[in-house]
Order: C-alpha cells, then sequence, then structure tokens
C-alpha cells in the first residue's frame, strides 16, 4: 500500500494548479524586464559607438554594414546611384515601356537646394545643368537591393570599446577600480566589525537606555543620505578630510551601520546563551568571548552584512561626488559619471564601461547569494 500510495503524493507535488501558472507567469516576466537592461548594455558594448543609436536593439553578432560615396554608414541592402539617390528594384516606367523622369513625378527641374544637389555636390550639378540630363525615377515601393558592388565593413561584434576604456588617458578604469575596492573594501570590513560590537552589547547587556538607544539603531534606517548630506560635509570640511578617501570611508561606514546593526541584532539574539557562561566560567573575558565565540558563530549575517554593505558603497557615487573633487580618488562609478559628461556621444565607449562596472558586482552577488539568503533568514526562527 506504501508502494503504491507514493507515485499519487508525487504526482501531486507536480500539478500545476492556475494560481501556480500566474505566480510562474509574474516571475518570469520580472525575470525579463529585471534582466533586460543588462543585456541591452552588454549587446550595445560590442558595437561600433555609430550603431547604439540607430540600431541599438538588434543584436551585435554578424552585423555588415556597408559606406556610401560620402564615408557614411548605411545598411547592406541600401546602395546610391551616381547622383547620390539610394535605388530601388526598379525604375518607374509609362505606358509606352520608356523610364519615367523624375520631373514627370516631382518638378520639372532638379532643385539646386535640394538634399540630392548637395549630395552630388557642384562638379556634378553643372555637369547636370550643362547636358541637360534628366534623372530617371525609381519605385519606392517594392524595397530596396543589395549593393554587391560595395565592400562590407564589419562593425560588430568589436573589442575596441573595452580597449578605449582600459587605455583612454582621460577614462582611468584600473585606477578607478582601485579606489572602490579600497573604500568599499575598508568600509564593509568597519562595518562587520562595528556592528557585531553593537549587536553584542545590545542583546548581550542590560543596561538604562538600552531600549532608547535600539530605536534610534532602527530609526537611523529611515534617514536617507540626502537629508544628512549638508552637517557631514561641514564636519568633514571643518576635519580637514575633504577631497580624501578617508572621508568617504567614514560617511559610508556611519551610513550603513544602521541596517547591519539591525540585522546582526536579530542573529545574535538567536545565539545560545549556554556557550558564553561555559566560555566565562572556564575564564575567558568579554573580548575572548566575543572575538573566539560569537563572532565565529556569525559568519552568516556577517556575509549578509559584507556583501549588502561592499554593495551599497560601491555604487553611492552621491556621496562620492559630494566628498571628492580630484580624478585620481574618483571610484569607477564616479569615473562612468565623467563619461556619461565628457563624452555623451561615444555611447560605444559608455556602454562598455557600464558593463564594467557592473559585472563585478553582478558576479559577487551570484556566487555569494544563498549567503545572503541564509543570512537574511537566520535568526528569523529560534531552534
Amino acid at each position: 500500500m506504501t508502494t503504491a500510495a507514493k507515485p499519487a503524493r508525487v504526482r501531486g507535488l507536480h500539478r500545476m494548479t492556475p494560481g501556480k501558472a500566474l505566480i510562474y507567469a509574474l516571475l518570469i516576466l520580472w525575470a525579463v524586464t529585471t534582466l533586460f537592461p543588462f543585456v541591452w548594455v552588454i549587446n550595445n558594448s560590442f558595437k561600433d559607438s555609430s550603431l547604439v543609436v540607430s540600431d541599438s536593439f538588434t543584436p551585435a553578432v554578424h552585423t555588415i554594414y556597408s559606406r556610401d560615396q560620402f564615408g557614411r554608414i548605411e545598411y547592406e541592402e541600401t546602395m546610391k546611384d551616381e547622383y547620390g539617390r539610394e535605388m530601388y528594384r526598379e525604375y518607374l516606367t509609362n505606358e509606352d515601356g520608356s523610364v519615367k523622369l523624375e520631373r514627370d513625378v516631382n518638378k520639372p527641374v532638379l532643385d539646386q537646394g535640394s538634399a540630392f544637389a548637395g549630395l552630388m555636390g557642384y562638379n556634378a550639378q553643372a555637369q547636370l545643368d550643362e547636358t541637360t540630363a534628366d534623372l530617371p525615377a525609381y519605385d519606392t515601393s517594392s524595397g530596396r537591393v543589395y549593393d554587391e558592388t560595395s565592400a562590407p565593413v564589419r562593425l560588430s561584434p568589436t573589442l575596441k570599446n573595452y580597449v578605449s576604456a582600459f587605455t583612454n588617458n582621460n577614462v582611468n578604469i584600473l585606477r578607478g577600480y582601485r579606489n572602490s575596492l579600497i573604500i568599499s573594501g575598508t568600509v564593509m570590513l568597519a562595518v562587520m566589525l562595528l556592528s557585531t560590537m553593537m549587536a553584542f552589547a545590545l542583546t548581550r547587556y542590560r543596561f538604562r537606555g538600552q531600549g532608547v538607544i535600539r530605536s534610534l539603531v532602527v530609526a537611523a534606517l529611515m534617514f536617507p543620505a540626502f537629508s544628512t548630506i549638508v552637517p557631514v560635509y561641514r564636519m568633514i570640511t571643518n576635519a580637514g578630510l575633504f577631497d580624501t578617501l578617508g572621508s568617504v570611508i567614514i560617511v559610508q561606514t556611519a551610513g550603513n551601520l544602521a541596517f547591519a546593526c539591525t540585522v546582526m541584532m536579530g542573529f545574535v539574539t538567536a545565539l545560545p546563551y549556554e556557550l558564553e557562561e561555559a566560555a566565562f566560567m572556564e575564564g575567558c573575558g568579554v573580548y575572548n568571548i566575543f572575538f573566539r565565540i560569537v563572532l565565529p558563530m556569525c559568519r552568516p549575517a556577517l556575509a549578509t552584512v559584507a556583501i549588502f554593505t561592499f554593495i551599497w558603497s560601491y555604487n553611492d557615487l552621491f556621496v562620492q561626488m559630494v566628498l571628492l573633487r580630484s580624478k585620481t580618488l574618483m571610484p569607477v562609478c564616479a569615473i562612468l559619471r565623467e563619461i556619461s559628461s565628457q563624452y555623451g556621444t561615444d555611447y560605444g565607449l559608455m556602454a562598455a564601461a557600464v558593463a564594467i562596472v557592473v559585472i563585478p558586482v553582478m558576479v559577487l552577488y551570484l556566487f555569494l547569494q544563498k549567503n545572503i539568503i541564509r543570512g537574511l533568514t537566520a535568526g528569523a526562527v529560534k531552534g
């Protein structure tokens, strides 16, 4: 009976209900809308800058273009005649089969101020006037043909945007990475240590005003960095730390402590007292209990704090732009802003720079996502 009942239970687990199908559809839609901007940026980072605006949604694989007589990039299916006009599949013809002239469908003479006259240039226009030549009219409704005579130009995929990002004298990506790692790494370590100390003190000790301090820590989460930047700027300036990496480190550490302490308090509260009591009976002091027992047991929550703190510090463009002025101190996100302002027309370089900034964080998140979930849920249920 037990063997016969198992297939029924298994079939029941895999049964798709309308509610479950709706949830899956919404999750798939959310995933597509979330990943599409990232895929779009990566795709355009491998295109020539001239194609990012005109063909931003076409794949960068096997894209072949050609150039017209003036060196401008055009689609492969477009070609120009000797007068600079786009050629189509066939001429327009009269009832007797003769080629219909452009003057018969548009105007008797070619306007010297028109785009065609500008494409042909002065000499070609003078030649037309001398020979009183008439231009044939093309059929513009049957589609374009391939220009088999022009040499194709492969503009994508290309790596020149990434090469430019690392070799451009005005865009020093490697130096920006070094500054970002110094700032974000120091902030991450400081927040991990200080938040665990705060959580240990607020959960293991009883003192007057403990509830008020815990409430203030949680309330600090409601104050964004924008609301405190003016007094912070004045304090940093008065302390002589303006335009230094230390100023950003101090401000970002203080800004991330509230969240980190809230996470660590929920985790430390769930830790058993018996281990600390046993260590105390063996002669361990407060510092040994904290560093040898409490801190090692907090690794899941510390992983969550480390990842979120690093990402927030890495992407915190606002504080970086307010407290830093020297280009040699700019982190990688601030360098991206410089590209947007100074090289706004080089969209290929911008796409490559965005990819360079985003990919390391995404890889870090993908490898440590299990630790993030484990740290956020740890301590939620006792036992």
